[in-house]
């Protein structure tokens, strides 16, 4: 080929192709010579099989001068050896081999060219499309360059008339015209319909339109709609509003639904023999004046944003005017895709496409494939905004971790969980903000959107909870650690019950509105997770990653970090009960004498435990109130071990018990229990019961076997180290619950 383009330049050099044959032929002979003169010199000397064998060698290369191909020429030079004679052959005959080829193609190009330069306007379109494909074994050429060029002015002159014969009968009939009554006479819808077909034709011979191009015909069949477009929002009309995007973009709706049908009868099956699918090309054709609109706005907005530099008020209202630009947008290409499945690469509706439209939005952020500065401006805008909204509505609310029980309020389901002001809020947010970039379909996009802000505001609130826990948490270690500073179990007398119990639901209100306001956000978390856009997003993240995440969600790692922050939460309500239920004890076990000589049979608990009975129903009442039935017996179920941890600790192991003691101890832990059984769910008919609470009931077995034994047994078997089993067969229940050592701490216990 390069031989070719070097010596063939026009089609007058063919003329001077005999002329090389004929030379490289005389150079063929040149060598036959050149080895005969070799070969007769010393013919005396070889013998007559040398003899044989050089006759035969030049009867081979002679047979070459005439039908000599390189293959022949590399068998002789692979049983001869490399002989200078045969190398230079071999050139000879593959510099033949391709004058002669070229010699072909040549004659063949003259040909084509004699059949363009007969070609007119008035050519049936069909021997331009063969001319079209000739042209094909050409690429690569000079003379292929040249023989294009040539046929492009005729298809040029050919387009031209046909375009200006469609535009006349379609201004003829006016074609397209708004509030026009018009009726087409079938005679003209057939020709309109052919020349259209021409066109494609005539446009496929060149080159098939890719997106966002589109063909000729359907240019000249949208006219009147562009013309309309470009008057109502590229002049100075009351339509044309930066402000407005939407505007122009019912308009072009409304175009599409009132005109397709019509567009489609005209088209008919014209694209489907071309592999293509009319709909999508009417569309595809429809888009750009409204493409180059939206541009436009675009970089008239990002100029106003780079101007305003730190102007927070014209950087607000720029990055508002892009925000709304973009999220109308959006929501029109999805709008597309729903009414008409637009998707500009679908060939086959059976089959996927092969790529993914992303919508004029992709058009307007990544303009000829580059990202320009549309995207950073939109980021930092709804960042900007969310964040405002974030910070007022959500971190810096007044009310931000109390219960919001008008939640659902008028659901009687028991299960229902409820939010803390802020936790709702900021689930609001989020599913907003969600909504902004869920119709983007440009993935790089929508991740950088969820990391850069969702994810963030995700952060920064636990964080807040974080911070809120800790406070907390300081609180309650004070107030822990002075129940254990000498003194401590003393009355304080300055306090009233109702001043106790109103700090200590403070307290409680603090603890249970974070455990609910994490608990509503991971459960919405979890539901996120499963939404089918954000399981995309995380496969198409962890496609691209070069790290094996250990997730299995885009939210994964938020999820756990809540769920540790709630595990902690959940454990302080243990610490919470048992320090209130420890402060309720507090003169009741400084008081109490438990070696009773003199027992008055007054029957009658201890006043000394009235303010106890009252605290823990109050407060179990808040929560019943504010948790879901499972999570109330959860905590129930703490607050069970809690009493049962310190009725153990402060008076059944710290003291000795004579038969009145044990008595009195009885009726004291009767009347907590008849106060505590309803709101720490006791009954064994509870749908969740705290019946078989392991540690309250080691509280009824240690007395139990207490009263079971005087206290002249109980010496006689601490003395036994083997009376454990004596003592537990004593027992149906076998003090199932008590372990060895308590057994043997008990017998102390017994005066």
């Amino acid at each position: 080929m390069d031989f070719l383009n070097a010596n063939f330049v026009s089609m007058r050099d063919l003329d001077s192709i005999d002329d090389k044959l004929n030379a490289l032929s005389d150079q063929k002979l040149r060598i036959s010579r050149a080895i005969d003169s070799a070969t007769g010199a010393d013919s005396a000397e070889v013998t007559d099989k040398e003899n044989l064998y050089i006759e035969g060698l030049l009867t081979s290369i002679q047979q070459l001068s005439t039908a000599g191909t390189e293959s022949i020429v590399e068998n002789l030079i692979e049983r001869n050896g490399n002989l200078q004679v045969l190398v230079d052959l071999k050139e000879a005959v593959v510099e033949k081999n391709i004058l002669q080829s070229q010699n072909v193609l040549l004659r063949d190009a003259a040909l084509l060219e004699s059949a363009i330069l007969s070609l007119s306007e008035t050519s049936d379109i069909s021997e331009l499309l063969e001319i079209s494909k000739k042209l094909g074994k050409f690429d690569g050429t000079a003379v292929g360059l040249t023989l294009a060029e040539e046929l492009t002015k005729v298809v040029e002159d050919k387009k031209a008339k046909l375009i200006q014969k469609l535009t006349s009968l379609l201004q003829l009939i006016k074609w397209l015209a708004p509030k026009e009554n018009v009726s087409i006479a079938s005679s003209t819808l057939k020709e309109i319909s052919s020349i259209f077909d021409q066109l494609v034709n005539l446009q496929v011979g060149q080159q098939v339109p890719e997106y966002p191009e589109t063909w000729w015909g359907l240019e000249v069949l949208l006219q009147p709609f562009a013309m309309r477009f470009n008057y109502h929002f590229n002049q100075s009309n009351e339509t044309n509003k930066i402000s407005r995007p939407e505007w122009a973009l019912q308009f072009v709706e409304t175009f599409l639904y009132d005109n397709m049908q019509v567009l489609e009868l005209v088209i008919g099956d014209t694209f489907q023999k071309h592999g293509k699918i009319g709909v999508m090309e009417v569309l595809t054709a429809a888009l750009i004046p409204v493409r180059s609109k939206l541009l436009k706005m675009a970089q008239i907005i990002n100029q106003s944003i780079a101007r305003s530099g730190d102007d927070a008020t014209g950087l607000e209202r720029n990055g508002r005017l892009l925000s709304h630009l973009i999220f109308e947008t959006t929501s029109f290409d999805q709008r597309l895709r729903n009414a008409y499945k637009y998707n500009p690469y679908i060939t086959d509706l059976k089959k996927a496409p092969k790529r993914k439209w992303m919508g004029l939005t992709g058009d307007i952020l990544l303009e000829n494939d580059e990202e320009n500065t549309a995207v950073t401006n939109w980021l930092n805008l709804e960042l900007r905004l969310a964040k405002q909204r974030f910070d007022e509505e959500i971190m810096d609310a007044l009310n931000a971790f109390e219960i919001d029980f008008e939640y659902n309020a008028s659901s009687k389901q028991p299960d229902i969980l409820k939010p803390s002001y802020s936790a709702y809020a900021l689930v609001k947010l989020f599913d907003n903000l969600t909504s902004h970039f869920k119709t983007l379909s440009i993935v790089k996009y929508q991740l950088m959107y969820v990391s850069n802000i969702q994810l963030t505001f995700l952060d920064e609130y636990l964080q807040a909870l974080q911070k809120q826990f800790g406070h907390f948490n300081e609180s309650l270690s004070l107030k822990l650690i002075s129940n254990f500073l000498p003194g401590s179990v003393k009355a304080d007398t300055s306090a009233t019950s109702q001043s106790v119990i109103s700090n200590g639901l403070k307290g409680l209100e603090i603890l249970t509105g974070l455990y609910c306001l994490i608990k509503f956000v991971i459960e919405q978390m979890q539901e996120w997770s499963e939404d089918l856009l954000f399981i995309q997003l995380w496969n198409s993240y962890r496609s691209v990653s070069t790290k094996k995440e250990a997730e299995d969600s885009i939210f994964g790692s938020a999820i756990a970090q809540y769920t540790a922050l709630l595990d902690k939460v959940a454990t302080r309500y243990a610490d919470f009960f048992k320090r209130e239920i420890r402060g309720g004890f507090k003169e009741y076990v400084n008081s109490s004498v438990w070696t009773i000589d003199d027992f008055e049979a007054r029957n009658l608990p201890s006043v000394k435990l009235a303010a106890l009975a009252s605290i823990i129903p109050t407060y179990m009442a808040y929560l019943e109130r504010t948790l879901p039935e499972i999570d109330y017996f959860l905590v129930a179920s703490k607050v069970c071990d809690s009493f049962s941890t310190v009725v153990l600790e402060y008076i059944i192991t710290n003291n000795k018990f004579n038969k009145n003691g044990l008595v009195q101890l009885q009726l004291d832990l009767d009347y907590l229990v008849e106060s505590f059984s309803g709101p720490l769910l006791m009954d064994p008919q509870c749908k969740y019961s705290n019946a078989d609470n392991r540690k309250f009931k080691k509280v009824i077995q240690s007395i139990e076997m207490m009263e079971h034994f005087d206290g002249a047994t109980a010496r006689l078997m601490k003395r036994d180290v083997e009376s454990n089993d004596t003592i537990r067969s004593q027992f149906e229940n076998r003090l199932d619950c008590l372990e060895e050592n308590d057994i043997r701490d008990l017998l102390f216990r017994i005066i």
